[in-house]
């Protein structure tokens, strides 16, 4: 393949990658989209609808990808990377598009369809895209997923304007109060709830199918494990056929990859024994800690003692304090974007009576938010700042602001707008911190379960938010509802600082 040929097809994947990632936006267009479905189950739903909230539904979604995330690896065996995607966009749109019809009839059902199809679509899809952002540009792993993930959180800013536009364009306020909430029950909005369902599942799928068709399978597969032979096998072809590595990048970057790996099992890491590639193509055990005639420009001494020399396997990761740290972490930001997307418009049109302004409110948060997450994978990827770093600011941040949280919306309406945004810039760190933790922290032999592993704590705290933030919000009211947020997010702080992320990175 020449080279340009693959610069094109390099560029392609990663416009691909960043398309898969669409059904992402649900998140974060689900909470301006909440208020009016809550609305519809309470009056326009079957009778037996009555009963339950939409909190499930954004609740089933996040739980469903859980399972999905450790499907990925059995699905890429049996078809191939871009298959998998593609089961993935069918799952994710049969879903979506699904519960239009099925969100009149049971919202159990529905519910049950977003875990089984919807979130799993999901989970498989943002796998797939790692895995392509890993094999084709590792080396900017944190900024790529932060931008990948934020193409879906900007997407979030157009179904916003179209929820709102479609659904409630006169602006219409909430005219009905029930217990510690409040609804529309005009039927020119409740009417038109399921239309704006189809709009958004339709351009979900489109961008989708766009995306698997411009995907293309990696030189180099981040999930597989590497084996030591491989290393000395390529170095063989290359010297057989006398080709010049200069003029192939993605040899030299496979020949990087697989070097630290085998360097990994050889005595005296930093010590007396380590093999190093040479330009003749040989491994040569040397005491001074480096090779004559050596190569490989990208890769001095200084270097190489800085990269992560090994994968660890799911078990050793499970052994490893980091791994909690990351993991808690996810759980507590997790937890305080439900609540986010769930009652940031429900609350505030108790206090806020203009649907429009709140919209606005809606639209800026994953532009925040996406614009904070790259900037932190930027900050990351030049080492600017450690994972220990974003994890202990994330956790202050969103502590800080949900304990504001209640009182924001009682004082003003600009007060509330802030405190939201600041809570989409400490949770956009999520999607920065927990999905490159699979591949710098824990090396790339095993990305497809280690990120299985490491975003298993969310689909826990989604079973748990809609038992516990109903019992809080008709026990105690909406001040301990947010004030619960505060308190995780604080304890999980406690055990950061006291964690040791004291493990090399992979570059």
């Amino acid at each position: 393949m020449s080279l340009a040929k693959e610069k094109f097809h390099q560029q392609c994947s990663i416009i691909g990658a960043h398309l898969l990632m669409v059904p992402l936006s649900f998140i974060w267009y689900y909470g301006n989209l909440a208020a009016y479905a809550d609305s519809y189950i309470r009056f326009s739903c079957h009778p037996e609808c009555s009963k339950h909230n939409s909190q499930w539904l954004l609740s089933s979604y996040v739980a469903g990808m859980f399972p999905g995330a450790f499907i990925v690896k059995l699905l890429e065996k049996r078809v191939g990377l871009k298959w998998t995607g593609t089961i993935a966009m069918v799952m994710v749109n049969a879903a979506l598009l699904g519960s239009a019809w099925s969100l009149r009839r049971s919202v159990v059902w529905t519910a049950v369809m977003y875990g089984v199809l919807f979130g799993q679509g999901t989970a498989i899809s943002a796998s797939i895209s790692l895995q392509i952002i890993c094999g084709w540009a590792r080396e900017k792993a944190a900024l790529l997923m932060a931008t990948s993930s934020g193409t879906a959180t900007l997407l979030s800013v157009l179904f916003n304007q179209i929820i709102t536009a479609y659904v409630n364009p006169e602006n219409l306020k909430p005219n009905t109060n029930i217990g510690p909430n409040v609804y529309f029950s005009q039927s020119e909005i409740l009417d038109r709830v399921p239309g704006a369902v189809i709009i958004l599942g339709t351009i979900t799928l489109c961008l989708q199918a766009v995306g698997c068709i411009l995907v293309r399978n990696p030189p180099y597969n981040a999930t597989d494990s590497i084996k030591e032979t491989g290393l000395s096998d390529k170095v063989s072809s290359n010297t057989d056929t006398n080709r010049d590595t200069k003029k192939i990048p993605l040899f030299l970057e496979l020949a990087n990859i697989e070097t630290n790996h085998t360097m990994k099992n050889m005595k005296g890491y930093g010590g007396t024994e380590l093999g190093v590639i040479c330009q003749q193509g040989q491994m040569e055990p040397v005491s001074n800690n480096h090779c004559s005639n050596t190569n490989i420009e990208t890769h001095d001494r200084k270097d190489i003692e800085s990269e992560e020399l090994r994968s660890y396997t799911p078990s050793e990761v499970l052994r490893l304090p980091v791994f909690y740290a990351v993991f808690l972490f996810g759980m507590a930001l997790e937890y305080g974007l439900m609540l986010k997307s769930n009652f940031y418009k429900k609350f505030a049109l108790l206090y806020i009576h203009d649907d429009k302004y709140l919209t606005l409110v809606g639209t800026l948060i994953p532009i925040i938010s996406t614009f904070s997450r790259i900037i932190f994978g930027v900050l990351m990827d030049r080492a600017v700042l450690n994972f220990k770093d974003v994890i202990m600011f994330g956790l202050s941040f969103n502590c800080v602001i949900c304990a504001f949280w209640y009182t924001a919306a009682r004082v003003n309406a600009i007060f509330y707008m802030f405190v939201v945004l600041g809570l989409a810039v400490a949770q956009s760190l999520y999607y920065v911190v927990v999905p490159t933790s699979a591949f710098r922290l824990f090396g790339p032999g095993h990305t497809t379960i280690n990120y299985a592993l490491v975003t298993s704590g969310p689909p826990i705290v989604a079973v748990i938010c809609p038992v516990v933030h109903t019992a809080l919000l008709y026990t105690l009211g909406w001040q301990w509802v947010f004030t619960s947020g505060s308190i995780f997010s604080l304890f999980v702080l406690c055990y950061v600082t006291v964690s040791n992320f004291d493990i090399q990175l992979q570059k």
